[in-house]
């Protein structure tokens, strides 16, 4: 069944029925030309079946490697470190995962790889609002676990926050701080380019000041952490920083530092950010 599923993946509704019609087609006119041998008779007319039967499979056949094609595409613009900045290249990049949207139809799994693909060029709104779609009909581990990216990045808009860094290779790591936790990194600006967990990190200016976070954003921003948290699958390390940053503004100072300390297993040269290292030393201090 998955291998007949597998022929009309990225084929809309008229080109499957072409398919099939052409296929059923040719195998009558096929029968019909061996019955016409047998018989001695003049075959033409079934030849002419033939013809028409192959032009019915072959315009649903040059959709398939359009669509293979495409999703080929999708692959490049997933893998790419960075959001594009050519106008033209993000342009074309939005054109394919249109079509490929389009195209999957009710699949879960190809809308989970669409979603991510508009995360990966930065359109994260787009991306947000179709993994949520593909979650609301409750899709498998495997599906959620494309979409951890997409639910990350949204995290960190949504908190005006950059995704997590790791240190540079071969730094020594900082004593702890007072109350802090041993091994902690110390806090300074990220090197531009590096990535955690596959998400493309920029490199932060200065910290600005944090803005009051209003009842509707505390919403918000609840709604996509417990999205996040909630994943039937394994969570990265940058996914992990993500939920501890939003747990700070939801005043939820155990649940950031339980977050974090799973961050720093998996990925033990993790940078932080300021404020986070002061809740987490906070935390730390009230504890004790």
């Amino acid at each position: 069944m998955s291998a007949i599923n597998s022929i009309f993946d990225g084929l809309l509704g008229y080109e499957k029925l072409m398919l099939i019609c052409g296929f059923i087609l040719f195998v009558f006119a096929l029968l019909a030309i061996t019955v016409m041998i047998v018989q001695r008779r003049d075959f033409k007319a079934a030849v002419l079946l033939i013809v028409i039967a192959i032009v019915l499979m072959g315009f649903p056949g040059i959709q398939a490697v359009k669509f293979s094609q495409g999703m080929v595409e999708l692959d490049r613009i997933r893998a790419q470190p960075n959001a594009p900045t050519d106008p033209a290249q993000k342009q074309q990049d939005q054109q394919t995962l249109s079509d490929l949207q389009q195209r999957a139809g009710d699949n879960p799994q190809l809308l989970a790889r669409v979603s991510d693909g508009y995360r990966a060029i930065g359109d994260v709104n787009k991306a947000y609002d179709l993994a949520s779609s593909v979650l609301h009909d409750k899709p498998s581990a495997a599906v959620q676990q494309t979409l951890i990216p997409v639910l990350t990045a949204k995290l960190n808009q949504v908190q005006g926050t950059p995704p997590s860094v790791p240190a540079p290779a071969g730094a020594a790591p900082a004593p702890a701080a007072s109350g802090g936790t041993a091994g902690t990194a110390p806090v300074a600006a990220a090197p531009a380019g590096l990535v955690t967990g596959g998400f493309a990190a920029a490199a932060p200016a200065a910290a600005p000041p944090t803005p009051p976070v209003t009842s509707a954003k505390r919403r918000e921003i609840a709604d996509i952490a417990s999205q996040l948290q909630t994943v039937a699958a394994p969570l990265p390390a940058a996914s992990h920083v993500a939920l501890a940053n939003a747990y700070v503004k939801l005043g939820e100072p155990q649940k950031a530092k339980t977050n974090v300390e799973q961050a720093r297993r998996l990925d033990p040269r993790l940078r932080l950010s300021p404020l986070l290292e002061r809740t987490l030393r906070s935390a730390a201090s009230v504890a004790h």
